[in-house]
């Protein structure tokens, strides 16, 4: 009994690290590409949440940061094992995407930047915040191509 234990465990382990392997290895050539670029701006995240299904709820905690480069950037975790097991990387084209300033629902007011892009063939929204420096981080993904939109609340 406890062999079957073991097997189930391991064989759990083996699809959950397979997934991200798979994950990993289809995101290498935008990964890649935007890594070739040098690196225009840089800041930490003081919030970050994702959208699922109807909610906001997804945060991503940790060190993450915005990474701008010439025309693409990323909003990942500094820390690489947690980046890479967690899913804890986003990339974008900045002119594939869309960004505009809102406030979430249920949240305090506060401003937040919503990204929208495509990984993967999936939409990606993503609601970034910090307590100073938004202005800079909003008028850097522009003039790395994001497509601003008009300011709306975020429901």
């Amino acid at each position: 009994m406890q062999y079957v234990l073991v097997v189930v465990v391991v064989g759990a382990f083996a699809v959950l690290f397979g997934k991200i392997w798979l994950k990993r290895r289809q995101e290498a050539p935008l990964r890649r590409e935007a890594r070739a670029q040098d690196i225009t701006f840089r800041t930490r995240l003081d919030n970050v949440k994702e959208r699922t299904l109807q909610d906001w709820s997804t945060a991503l905690y940790g060190e993450i940061y915005l990474i701008v480069r010439a025309d693409a950037f990323e909003i990942s975790c500094a820390i690489s094992p947690i980046r890479v097991v967690l899913g804890l990387e986003y990339y974008f084209r900045a002119r594939e995407t869309t960004i505009e300033v809102s406030w979430l629902p249920g949240i305090p007011k506060r401003d937040w930047i919503i990204v929208t892009g495509r990984q993967l063939g999936k939409e990606v929204r993503l609601a970034i915040a910090q307590k100073r420096n938004l202005r800079d981080s909003w008028n850097v993904l522009v003039a790395a191509g994001a497509v601003p939109v008009g300011q709306r609340r975020a429901g």
